[in-house]
């Protein structure tokens, strides 16, 4: 059901934005009435109301503006930082939100965790590793760009952008991961 409701949570949020705003909640109560039918009536009425909400929520605006684009994928080689020898790092994954600007990116990914943590310091860390990763990537891809990265708690729902310094400490320890492969 956890990984269900997640699932799902992101499904309203990549689809319900390409719709007139008057259509969402039969819209999305209609989805989630079909595609959550296992789940109890409380946890999809759940699902609905924590999507709406972040939608309709103006602090959330310019993440589902004409700026933003829903699960975008990422296919990258990294190259190891001078000084470190061995194969480059094979990154593969889904951007749950992607907003490019004239000079900055950000990259937002959704995380429907039960309760959420509430400062960086408690975030887990594969968390943090996928976000060093896709903004490397993305470094390159938007060269003169700054490159932000945050997660949205879906529960709060509230949006948690990750201190650059710390996005590079985990940047530099990707290399440590022993199978040279990190899958987001």
């Amino acid at each position: 059901n956890r990984f269900l409701r997640g699932t799902l949570t992101h499904a309203l949020l990549e689809h319900l934005p390409q719709l007139d705003k008057a259509l969402w909640p039969d819209a999305a109560a209609s989805f989630i009435a079909t595609r959550g039918a296992t789940l109890p009536p409380r946890t999809r009425d759940s699902i609905v109301s924590e999507s709406l909400r972040i939608l309709t929520s103006g602090a959330f605006a310019s993440l589902f503006g004409p700026n933003g684009r829903a699960e975008v994928p990422i296919i990258a080689e990294l190259p190891r930082p001078e000084g470190k020898r061995g194969p480059p790092l094979k990154l593969t994954g889904q951007i749950d939100r992607l907003v490019v600007t004239a000079d900055e990116v950000l990259i937002v990914d959704y995380k429907t965790n039960r309760p959420p943590p509430l400062a960086v310091a408690d975030v887990a860390e594969v968390y943090l590793f996928q976000l060093a990763a896709y903004r490397l990537a993305l470094q390159r891809i938007y060269p003169g760009h700054t490159v932000r990265a945050a997660l949205l708690w879906t529960e709060l729902p509230d949006i948690m952008e990750i201190p650059q310094e710390i996005l590079d400490t985990y940047a530099s320890r990707l290399w440590e991961i022993e199978t040279g492969r990190l899958d987001g």
